[in-house]
């Protein structure tokens, strides 16, 4: 009885067991099997939003100089070649260049790899063709710089990813991977008991743990869902999720989930994920343009990352790569003569990886603002969206060493340290902004100048007060008589306002009269102050804000002369009106967002605005070229003696802020220099910030000003005796006026 009854609690323990553990391994797969699906439904890859600089765009006729093109292809890592076979390669001929393109998508189009043929002269593209075809090729884009990533914070994401899909992977590339890692990959089920043999049989002929018994749905699991711990329950829950994930998605799938999830090394706090992004971190190239030794260092990469990099251990890493090579020709997936080839070779590693953090600070944090309303933190630094920007990447360039060359230059001269400044450069028609720095280090993370700091304008102001008088044509012209004779103003609080001229004198003639564009050439203070209270200081504070600027704005006097604080990108929005005619353009720096799919999000077209007449906006650009001709900015007339350029210096007091804002016929750009400190810098607009601007547009090959004026505007001189009406007008001194407003004294000659 007693042998009786221990059975039956035996039995009854076991039964109880076994289905508590039956239970337990239901709910485990349910659980499991939830959490593949999830995950493969949502492929939730952390991926911080990439951004990208405008592709340059080729057609028929465009400007381009030689050396640029040649430059961006640098830029973007295309090869000179003999031949150009392969995407991402060029040949040339002198002034023709035969380029390979790579693929891309682009926000409206996608663009296949193409091998064209291109001709430049006289800095024109004269010729465009489809090298196949012998076709003639009316517009074309090459692929866009990547600038980086866009981390809101960079230690939030320790992933460093980029997606590929099976298509974009070189011929070999698979057939590698499967030989090297799983060469049952199509026949298990996510376990592989002859996988398991075969590896355990080859550590025990070499004595030592040399090939793993996991797939490559099993490695998958591991990589994406568990931990590296070497125990039986993490073994366990590996090969049951390997069987629920063959269970539910196909062998493509998984492969391509594998390529991109596949951990390849370190980037000091990013962990390298993905072949795609291994292939730019190792070799600075698209994984689409490898060859067979960098596909099987790469490949043979997996079984150690650290073990094998290619950077640390190349002896080792040379070795496995050999290794790979050499199964794939026992296995006849490549030629003697070709592995012969690429066991000859070198690594092939670039010596040091490409940075992946943003190159340009300051434009990225343009581009945040901009997208603040739109995205959230978290969707910027994991969604994977693709971000389309405005940056020139030469420009950038060419606006980096301006600043910093310009600004060790002047420290030499002035004897004054810490000197800073910031520069933003925008396309005028479109309102695109092509470049921002914010720092003399133009790699400095932090405090971005072009966008927060906010200091006073000095005369960079003064051409709004002249443009909210010459928008009265009944009161105004441009040889109105300004007073230029010093005054006080006492103010509510009993402080007293008392304007001067930078150099401490009055101008005009005995009653201290001037014309008014003589105010604005020379930048006197006192004329325009004056000018400005004859005008409306309300007047003149509604031209700024319909201009575009758009914080508070009180109407007091020395708004005049520049004592309300501005940013460089808040200047160069004001004058963005001024050089493009009158219509208002918001700068901007993002074209489209795509998602990690390549999917349109986001488009952001350009809104424009007639806001100032298109006749007061070409007398105050004609005002802004005598500027630079005979006025604060002279200097511009030697330095581009044949270029018409338009501008404005502006100093503030104590010499604390330099100031330049300019423009010629295509680009404005603006520039400040002064100290963080606001202590000053020994430097007025003309001795700082206008030349800084002066290199930025030598590099940049100004285009001389078109001053195409409207219909309702007419050039006349002044009558000065009988005779002077019968002589040319070639030469006499020619002043634009309204049509419907010509002063009795003068003449029209149209």
């Amino acid at each position: 009885m007693a042998s009786i009854s221990l059975w039956q609690r035996t039995k009854t323990f076991v039964v109880k067991v076994s289905l508590i553990l039956f239970v337990f391994i239901f709910f485990l797969v349910i659980y499991l099997d939830s959490k593949v699906r999830d995950e493969f439904k949502q492929q939730a890859w952390s991926i911080p939003a990439k951004v990208y600089a405008r592709p340059l765009n080729f057609s028929l006729g465009q400007r381009l100089l030689l050396s640029n093109l040649t430059d961006e292809l640098e830029m973007l890592g295309y090869r000179q070649k003999i031949k150009a076979t392969s995407s991402g390669e060029y040949e040339q001929y002198n002034n023709t260049l035969i380029i390979h393109t790579r693929p891309f998508k682009f926000w409206d189009v996608a663009q296949k790899e193409q091998l064209i043929q291109l001709t430049i002269e006289n800095s024109r593209i004269v010729s465009l063709i489809d090298f196949s075809t012998r076709e003639s090729i009316n517009y074309l884009r090459l692929d866009p710089l990547s600038l980086g990533n866009i981390q809101v914070d960079p230690n939030s994401n320790n992933q460093d990813r980029q997606l590929v899909k099976l298509s974009s992977l070189p011929d070999s590339f698979i057939s590698a991977l499967l030989i090297s890692e799983d060469r049952s990959f199509h026949e298990h089920w996510g376990i592989s008991l002859k996988g398991i043999a075969r590896a355990l049989w080859s550590n025990i002929s070499a004595g030592e743990i040399t090939q793993g018994g996991s797939t490559l749905t099993q490695q998958l699991m591991k990589n994406h869902f568990l931990s590296n711990e070497r125990s039986l329950w993490r073994k366990s829950q590996e090969a049951l999720m390997a069987l629920l994930t063959e269970i539910h998605y196909s062998k493509e799938i998984i492969l391509q989930s594998y390529v991109n999830e596949v951990y390849l090394g370190q980037s000091r706090n990013a962990a390298i994920h993905g072949f795609a992004r291994a292939s730019e971190f190792y070799f600075d190239r698209q994984i689409s343009e490898l060859n067979l030794p960098q596909v099987a260092l790469l490949v043979g990469m997996v079984k150690g990352p650290s073990y094998y990099n290619p950077r640390n251990n190349p002896e080792r890493a040379k070795e496995r790569r050999d290794l790979v090579l050499q199964q794939m020709l026992e296995h006849q997936l490549i030629s003697q003569s070709d592995y012969q080839d690429s066991v000859s070779r070198t690594l092939m590693v670039v010596s040091k990886p490409p940075s992946r953090t943003s190159r340009v600070p300051a434009f990225m944090g343009v581009v945040r603002r901009e997208l603040a309303n739109d995205f959230s933190s978290s969707a910027l630094s994991a969604d994977g969206l693709k971000l389309f920007t405005t940056l020139d990447p030469l420009a950038q360039r060419s606006a980096e060493e301006s600043l910093t060359k310009r600004l060790n230059s002047l420290e030499k001269n002035v004897k004054k340290k810490d000197l800073q400044g910031a520069i933003v450069l925008t396309d005028i028609s479109s309102g695109e902004i092509l470049s921002v720095v914010g720092d003399r280090n133009p790699n400095y993370v932090g405090f971005n100048r072009a966008v927060d700091a906010y200091r006073q304008t000095g005369s960079v102001i003064k051409p709004f007060v002249y443009l909210a008088a010459l928008q009265r044509p009944d009161d105004f012209s441009l040889v109105s008589k300004v007073n230029d004779q010093s005054f006080s103003l006492t103010g509510s609080d009993g402080s007293i306002w008392t304007p001067k001229n930078y150099d401490r004198q009055e101008h005009g003639d005995q009653d201290f009269n001037i014309e008014l564009a003589e105010g604005l050439i020379n930048s006197y203070n006192i004329a325009t102050a004056r000018l400005a209270m004859k005008v409306g200081i309300k007047e003149v504070t509604n031209t700024i804000l319909s201009s575009g600027f758009s914080r508070k704005l009180p109407a007091y006097p020395s708004i005049a002369l520049g004592s309300k604080e501005m940013s460089p990108l808040e200047v160069i929005e004001l004058y963005q009106v001024i050089a493009n005619q009158g219509i208002a353009v918001k700068p901007q720096a993002l074209i489209a967002v795509q998602d990690q799919y390549g999917n349109l999000i986001n488009r952001y077209p350009r809104k424009s605005e007639q806001v100032i007449d298109e006749e007061a906006a070409f007398l105050l650009r004609y005002l802004l070229t005598e500027v630079t001709k005979r006025g604060t900015a002279k200097s511009l007339s030697w330095q581009f003696p044949k270029v018409n350029l338009a501008g404005k210096t502006g100093t503030t007091n104590d010499l604390r802020d330099s100031w330049y804002a300019g423009f010629d016929d295509n680009k404005l750009a603006v520039v400040w220099i002064g100290r963080d400190d606001n202590k000053p810098t020994g430097l007025t607009g003309a001795s700082g910030a206008l030349k800084v601007w002066t290199d930025l547009f030598k590099q940049l090959s100004a285009t001389t000003i078109e001053l195409a004026k409207p219909s309702g505007v007419v050039f006349g001189y002044q009558q000065s005796g009988f005779l002077s009406q019968f002589s040319s007008c070639r030469n006499k001194s020619l002043v634009p006026f309204y049509q419907s407003h010509i002063p009795d004294e003068y003449e029209i000659c149209d």
